[in-house]
């Protein structure tokens, strides 16, 4: 469950909600800095040691969450210098191998990563990509095996 908290008050309300549900895992709370970004953030994929593709998601009208699987869109997001070296180090950080890394633009600090993604969601990025994302991971796991 992810809430975005405005203030205090809210977010002792769902506190206060979440300790009266049984079970222990809603007493876990993940908190996470509220970053002033556009209203999208960026999907790359890496498949081993390189950044295969990006794509900008955008929020569907009335959210503020840019899945794409919730009716968010992708447009192609080119892959810089910095992109790549920020999605490579947090790949590096989490052992490699195929990973969705999600970016948050802030206007101040340049990019941010908020996730990364073990098990890759990648049907938007292939629908606006040139590259065959696909291919890719079977190509790594292919090597991979063979090694």
């Amino acid at each position: 469950l992810v809430i975005p908290v405005k203030d205090r008050e809210m977010m002792e309300s769902i506190v206060e909600m979440r300790e009266e549900m049984p079970n222990p895992l809603s007493k876990i709370y993940y908190l996470q800095e509220y970053v002033r970004r556009p209203p999208r953030d960026i999907r790359a994929i890496v498949v081993g040691d390189r950044v295969v593709t990006a794509v900008y998601r955008y929020a569907a009208e009335g959210e503020w969450k840019t899945n794409i699987a919730r009716g968010g869109k992708a447009e192609p997001c080119p892959i810089s210098k910095e992109l790549e070296d920020i999605c490579l180090r947090a790949a590096a950080a989490v052992g490699g191998g195929v990973l969705g890394i999600d970016i948050m633009e802030d206007e101040a600090r340049g990019l941010l990563v908020h996730e990364v993604n073990n098990t890759v969601e990648f049907r938007g990025a292939a629908s606006v990509s040139s590259i065959d994302i696909a291919q890719e991971i079977v190509s790594y796991a292919m090597k991979v095996v063979r090694a």
